[in-house]
């Protein structure tokens, strides 16, 4: 029998009817009239090829195929009730749910570990994946449904692509405790021209192609000398501690991560430089339920974290 030949209705008068022991019975809490509620057992003795009930006395008694397919029928309109009732809404902890994540390597270190909190604790059916995005596919894979949500810089994404800003982050400078050239900055702070003399350490997950700092720097007409490219703002800390290399990172990051005993930090002397990141969704997860959910746990994540 083809499920295409079912209406549900008809599985829902059995059940009733099953349930309640009598036509008359099922009829009322049906709200149906009783030649209706016939009608429909004849229609499900049509499908199944002989009767689901038949006269015992004045009523009706369930026959040995009816009482085969009376769990079975009762279990399927329950799972479609509930996937019925779960539109609308999300019980974290209660739910069987994978979310997944596009996220940076460089904003997992910062962000991730509040998330994770957050969403284990919430329930035991939840699991979060964080992975590597390729900024191109985003809009795509977004719509085919391979991130719930991803984080990133602003993209030039269609208009469609919901998004909002969620981190807004200043740059900082960091070197090895005892540098020379920054001896007294932490106090009267690092000026241009100094932060300009000194070699640096550029962190981009591209391969090639200036960070915001250079692109801040060129609009001043100034540019500064790069001896090294790196993808991870961890090595360019490590870097910068253990050579006369500095490194330009989020603050975020050296709140949360750095090793205060072996760097120092000073501030970025590029006035009104700061690092945006943006929140990116499925059109289609916008009422969402769990999309909803998730997006609001990765806000408390980033007003939890440092900043």
């Amino acid at each position: 029998m083809h499920l295409s030949r079912i209406d549900l209705n008809l599985l829902v008068v059995f059940d009733t009817v099953y349930s309640e022991g009598g036509i008359t019975a099922a009829s009322r809490k049906l709200n149906l009239s009783q030649p209706a509620v016939s009608h429909a057992l004849g229609r499900l003795r049509d499908l199944f090829g002989e009767p689901l009930f038949e006269r015992q006395g004045r009523g009706i008694a369930p026959t040995p195929l009816a009482r085969t397919i009376a769990g079975p029928v009762r279990e399927a309109l329950a799972s479609v009730q509930r996937t019925l009732g779960s539109v609308g809404h999300f019980d974290p902890a209660t739910a069987t749910r994978h979310f997944r994540i596009g996220m940076r390597e460089a904003l997992e270190t910062t962000a991730l570990p509040a998330l994770a909190r957050a969403v284990c604790a919430a329930g035991p059916g939840l699991v979060l994946s964080s992975s590597r995005h390729e900024r191109p596919r985003l809009e795509k894979d977004l719509a085919t449904g391979e991130f719930d949500l991803a984080l990133d810089v602003l993209l030039p994404v269609a208009d469609r692509v919901p998004h909002e800003r969620i981190i807004v982050d200043r740059l900082v400078v960091v070197a090895r405790r005892g540098h020379p050239a920054l001896r007294g900055a932490r106090r009267r702070g690092l000026e241009l021209a100094g932060y300009l003399e000194l070699e640096h350490v550029q962190v981009s997950s591209r391969r090639r192609g200036p960070s915001p700092e250079d692109m801040a720097l060129r609009a001043l007409g100034q540019s500064r000398r790069i001896r090294l490219r790196c993808q991870s703002h961890a090595a360019a800390c490590r870097i910068a501690a253990d050579t006369d290399l500095v490194a330009t990172v989020p603050q975020a990051y050296v709140e949360q991560v750095l090793e205060r005993d072996t760097n120092v930090v000073t501030a970025l002397p590029l006035a009104g430089l700061s690092l945006e990141t943006y929140m990116y969704w499925p059109e289609n997860s916008t009422a969402d339920a769990a999309n909803q959910w998730l997006r609001g746990q990765v806000r408390e994540a980033i007003r939890a974290s440092p900043r």
